[in-house]
């Protein structure tokens, strides 16, 4: 290629043009605009020197150089999303450029929500020394929501068998999950298992060797899966995160919604009250060697205070009796 070519004409973005290209000659074009079919590389302007309608290179051109040519970045019958894609913003771009206003999608999930106890009042309601602000309402509807789900309140039931029958029955007939907090252990006023066997409900799984959560339960009516879960907002939380969101993962066909564990050096020692696999509120950070998780005062199940400042969960294996500071554990970011 001589050093040294003259300006032939001028090619813009989006102009349709049948130039062919002299020997000794060469086109100025813009970003975007296509490349004649004679033409092999391009050069950006800071490669050469222009005078007088020419254009000397500071350095010899690659041939192919600049050019994104067609089939490049897919080939025909290319396999571009699989069945089960979160569609996220980056996305788009390639959905609109192989010319797809819309697509079919699995529609949202409908998710109830349903808080027991007589000892719950709403936020702003007059409190008893007895009473508890209903906050594992308000955390489970933001998660669902935060799952991109549409979430269902059903409010707030007192401890009455009959109204949570009947309540629990009425959202399996409108939901694809309901999680019902409270009442899912053993005591007097527990009686999340019994509204299942009224309403007709299979029990899956009666109690799951975790702290907190041990008290849950996962059942099923029809189509409708029902996690009935322990009232304390450490223990809600972390069995949505656990299993509802498996839940959805499952029924979407999308991994997205799933745990990902992870591992990292914890910072401090831990001795386990039970031999049960324990999930403790931690605060993981990305150091030089890795993930690192720092101790968050916790003083159990109910306290919210360290859920609020904690931005993972840390996995201690029920055969584990003390971690020890600079051992290696599993954990999956909240």
């Amino acid at each position: 290629m001589p050093k040294r070519l003259k300006i032939q004409d001028v090619i813009y973005a989006g102009q349709e043009t049948n130039i062919q290209t002299q020997k000794g000659y060469c086109v100025r074009i813009m970003t975007g605009a296509k490349v004649p079919d004679d033409c092999d590389s391009v050069v950006e302007f800071e490669a050469v020197i222009e005078k007088d309608g020419f254009i000397e290179f500071i350095k010899p051109p690659k041939k192919g150089s600049n050019i994104a040519y067609l089939g490049e970045d897919l080939k025909k019958n290319e396999l571009v999303l699989k069945e089960g894609t979160l569609i996220k913003p980056n996305m788009i771009n390639l959905l609109a450029q192989l010319g797809y206003k819309s697509v079919k999608v699995y529609r949202k999930l409908n998710i109830g929500v349903i808080t027991t106890g007589d000892e719950l009042v709403d936020i702003g309601e007059p409190k008893k020394p007895s009473s508890v602000v209903d906050t594992s309402r308000y955390s489970l509807i933001a998660q669902i929501r935060q799952f991109n789900q549409e979430a269902i309140d059903y409010g707030r039931i007192l401890d009455d068998p009959k109204k949570i029958q009947y309540t629990l029955n009425n959202a399996t007939l409108n939901c694809d999950i309901v999680i019902i907090t409270g009442g899912s252990s053993f005591g007097d006023k527990d009686y999340t298992q019994e509204a299942l066997n009224a309403i007709g409900a299979k029990i899956l799984i009666r109690t799951i060797d975790m702290k907190p959560g041990r008290p849950t339960i996962i059942a099923k009516k029809d189509n409708c899966f029902i996690i009935g879960s322990p009232g304390n907002p450490v223990s809600t939380f972390s069995v949505f995160r656990l299993f509802v969101g498996n839940i959805i993962s499952k029924m979407l066909k999308c991994k997205d919604f799933d745990v990902d564990f992870l591992k990292c050096k914890i910072d401090f020692d831990y001795k386990k009250k039970s031999d049960r696999m324990h999930f403790l509120p931690t605060k993981v950070a990305f150091c030089q060697d890795g993930y690192v998780a720092y101790k968050i005062n916790y003083n159990g199940s109910g306290d919210f205070s360290a859920l609020s400042k904690a931005n993972a969960f840390l996995a201690i294996p029920k055969e584990v009796e003390i971690a020890k500071k600079g051992e290696m554990l599993e954990f999956f970011f909240i």
